[in-house]
């Protein structure tokens, strides 16, 4: 040891590691070249896991093949060997990337500089404080972006890409919803929440499903604007039809064995909840379905064509075809009506709606030929024409659709009607009730106890009704879409920052078909 001694007086620091390699057979660690001015030497790099650090990649200049976390494109909506841009699909990372990320190391200062901020609410609407740290931050004039790779600090363990477990930590599984917190001022009192981190079933027989596409509708619109809500029922988040693949499974699910992790579902949530990137949702009110239809086609069989479905199967009878029968459908342009119009003409029937005249020359390229919306107008010349009547906008209280039957007509009554372009919605009783909740309730009570030759149809608890036929219907639906039988109009695919415009664009009545949220896209 003398020696030894002796011959570190004489050489320098990086020498003397050599000659105790010669003595004791170890070599001593490198140093690492200082960053920035400071030597990491409080944080080893460990050889086997070099994607244990983080990289910075500066923004429009990766060379890496790695999307941005944030650029995930929207779940089986394009066939990944079509899609030439790489934003569209999620790719593992692989070898060749993860080696690259040891080539730029980040000083601790500079670990220290990044933005935290934030106090998150988690799904069950319990407060959290976590370190929220921004996915981007200012260095200087330049902008700079972390990779996907995101390190559990605690453990010293890498947490994968696909990282999708119950409340970790995740870059790439970032949590977003669209969460209304106010009554005050309708779709202007959304804002979007961000979590980092994945929600857990809030109960044994919830599963949590990864949204992949979910409606925007009349529904929603109403309800941001306080019909049927109320104070208590905040924060509300909007959205009651989805489809996506199942995340997380209850105790009670995993026993009962029925779903899987993976599996594809489409979901009716009776409390909302489903513009969101991940929804926890009792696994009664899930459907399994094939894999191969656009997520954003699948939604739309949910709520549009199975109410259309549902309608139409009212108003036959034994079973018959409508072959050469003259049916009505007293809003054409609707959602519904247009589901209407697609079923009905593939079973040859003669089809008349109601529309705007703007609206005349759309409807009529889809075989409909049309009214205008007054009753007053078209009923002189239609009374005792038609052979069944679909009331999906309860005008008058469904008394003109009535009178539209011949002798052995049939008349659907569908509610209940949301009348989104009205900017002012009128209020009875100082306003504790709405004149046209109550219209509509007297509407309903004619329609079941009053008027013969008339069947009656709420489509909010069609669900409920009858599930297990609901499921079958919902099979039978997607089994049309896989085969193109059936062509859904998707009037705008949204991301979740654009919900509230979306929501706007609905109470214009300038939207052509069903405005669908892709959670997953960005703006």
């Amino acid at each position: 040891m003398v020696k030894i001694g002796k011959l570190f007086s004489k050489m320098k620091l990086d020498d003397a590691s050599s000659v105790m390699s010669k003595f004791t057979g170890k070599t001593s660690p490198a140093t690492l070249p200082p960053v920035n001015g400071i030597t990491p030497v409080d944080a080893p790099v460990d050889a086997a896991h070099p994607a244990a650090t983080k990289s910075r990649i500066r923004k429009g200049k990766s060379k890496s093949p790695t999307p941005t976390s944030d650029a995930v494109a929207e779940t089986r909506d394009e066939p990944p060997t079509t899609s030439a841009d790489p934003s569209d699909h999620e790719f593992p990372v692989s070898d060749a990337d993860e080696q690259s990320f040891d080539d730029s190391l980040v000083s601790p200062s500079d670990d220290a500089s990044a933005t935290c901020e934030g106090t998150v609410e988690t799904y069950d609407e319990e407060l959290t404080q976590v370190s929220t740290e921004e996915k981007s931050y200012d260095d200087g004039d330049e902008d700079y972006t972390y990779d996907e790779t995101a390190t559990n600090q605690e453990t010293n363990t890498v947490i994968s890409v696909n990282t999708a477990k119950g409340n970790e930590m995740s870059k790439k599984y970032f949590h977003k919803d669209v969460v209304l917190n106010s009554l005050e001022d309708g779709a202007n009192s959304l804002v979007i929440r961000a979590m980092y981190f994945i929600p857990k079933p809030k109960a044994e027989d919830h599963v949590v499903v990864k949204i992949e596409a979910s409606t925007i509708s009349a529904r929603d619109c109403m309800k941001c604007r306080g019909v049927g809500l109320t104070k208590a029922d905040l924060p509300f988040v909007p959205g009651y039809e989805v489809v996506g693949t199942i995340q997380a499974l209850g105790n009670k699910v995993k026993a009962d064995g029925q779903f899987r992790d993976g599996d594809r579902v489409a979901g009716v949530s009776t409390f909302g909840g489903g513009n969101s990137r991940f929804i926890s949702i009792p696994a009664t009110r899930l459907t399994k379905f094939t894999n191969n239809v656009k997520s954003t086609q699948a939604v739309c069989m949910i709520h549009d064509y199975m109410a259309a479905l549902k309608a139409l199967r009212l108003a036959k009878k034994s079973g018959s075809p409508f072959t050469g029968m003259n049916i009505l459908v007293t809003d054409g342009f609707s959602p519904v009506g247009q589901a209407i119009i697609n079923l009905a003409s593939m079973e040859g029937a003669e089809i008349y709606c109601c529309a705007d005249e703007s609206k005349h020359s759309y409807l009529a390229s889809l075989g409909a030929k049309c009214f205008v919306k007054s009753p007053e107008a078209w009923l002189p010349t239609a009374t005792g024409t038609f052979d069944v009547v679909i009331d999906n906008s309860c005008t008058d209280s469904y008394s003109s659709s009535w009178f539209a039957l011949n002798a052995k007509g049939m008349l659907v009554c569908m509610s209940p009607v949301y009348n989104i372009d009205n900017d002012e919605l009128p209020h009875a009783a100082c306003g504790l009730v709405e004149i046209t909740e109550l219209q509509q309730k007297w509407a309903g009570i004619k329609a079941k106890y009053m008027m013969s030759q008339t069947c009656f149809m709420n489509t909010a608890t069609a669900y409920d009704d009858d599930r297990e036929q609901y499921k079958q219907d919902l099979r039978y639906l997607m089994f049309l879409l896989e085969r193109g039988e059936v062509k859904p109009k998707v009037a705008e695919r949204v991301s979740l920052e654009d919900v509230p415009d979306a929501q706007r664009l609905m109470q214009s009545g300038r939207a052509n078909g069903t405005v669908v949220c892709v959670p997953w896209i960005e703006e």
